[in-house]
């Protein structure tokens, strides 16, 4: 490894990933840079360990998941991870779905249980006498 990797980054990197694949979202180059501190170089090394890492435990590509602004694709660096049978979208999906969190019903209507008569009593006792 070269004397600028830092295990700690790199670890704070995958977590980050992890997370956005839960999300069901991609990371811009610049939101790494932004967040860990990094030069755009550096943004592409890291993902490319995080490709290298992900081939090496049999997970999907978590380096699929940042993007350029430009495209809104990898940048070409990523085509060297990129299977013959497979496009960059099947990878996006296989993150999605290897990463994705199931939470009970209660729990993802939880934030807007109640919500509907809570906002009509308000609208009605104080909005519209206002």
């Amino acid at each position: 490894m070269p004397t600028y990797y830092n295990p700690v980054v790199f670890s704070l990197i995958v977590r980050y990933l992890i997370k956005a694949a839960q999300d069901k979202r991609a990371v811009p180059y610049f939101e790494l840079e932004n967040l860990f501190g990094l030069s755009h170089n550096m943004a592409g090394f890291y993902a490319g360990c995080v490709g290298n890492f992900c081939q090496e435990q049999g997970w999907p590509l978590l380096n699929s998941l940042v993007i350029n602004t430009k495209n809104c694709q990898p940048s070409e660096g990523f085509d060297g991870y990129l299977p013959e049978d497979k496009s960059w979208g099947n990878c996006l999906s296989e993150c999605w779905a290897y990463f994705h969190v199931t939470t009970p019903r209660e729990q993802q209507v939880r934030n807007f249980s109640g919500l509907t008569k809570l906002l009509r009593d308000w609208s009605l006792n104080t909005a519209l006498n206002d």
